[in-house]
């Protein structure tokens, strides 16, 4: 037909615009305007977040669950009033050896190694690529233990 234009498509989604995660992550931040762009990064790849601002309300909202984790991965931060992100890591490393824990810091890498900590460091500022690398890397892991 003379003059008509074919339909126009909607373009299809970029692979950074896709969710690529279904799981759920316990994300410990102290600072807020951080948790708020951090956690927006999350959601926009399809995690659950679970949000708490500090080591103890992590430990308090795990106190009493029994079995697995109730959350498949952690994110926390390395440098928090209290218990500290690492001391945090191991203790639920000591309760759930096969849960895999993120550190995150804007501090150097001996926060994350110092302690004799196995973990992996996200260096602040972090970018949504860095992100999304490191959780796949460790969700992977994990789901293939439990699979």
């Amino acid at each position: 037909m003379h003059g008509e234009t074919a339909p126009r498509t909607a373009p299809s989604p970029t692979p950074t615009a896709q969710k690529q995660f279904a799981a759920r992550l316990l994300y410990v931040e102290d600072n807020p305007e951080i948790a708020g762009m951090t956690s927006l990064m999350l959601d926009d790849i399809g995690l659950e977040i679970i949000h708490v601002s500090s080591a103890e309300e992590a430990l308090n909202r795990i106190a009493e669950a029994e079995g697995p984790p109730p959350f498949e991965i952690v994110l926390t931060d390395v440098v928090m009033p209290g218990i500290s992100g690492v001391h945090l890591a191991r203790r639920l490393n000591r309760r759930w050896p096969d849960l895999p824990v993120i550190l995150v810091s804007g501090f150097g890498d001996n926060l994350a190694t110092g302690y004799g900590a196995p973990y992996e460091l996200l260096h602040k500022p972090f970018t949504r690529g860095a992100l999304v690398e490191s959780l796949q890397r460790h969700l992977d892991a994990s789901l293939s233990v439990t699979a």
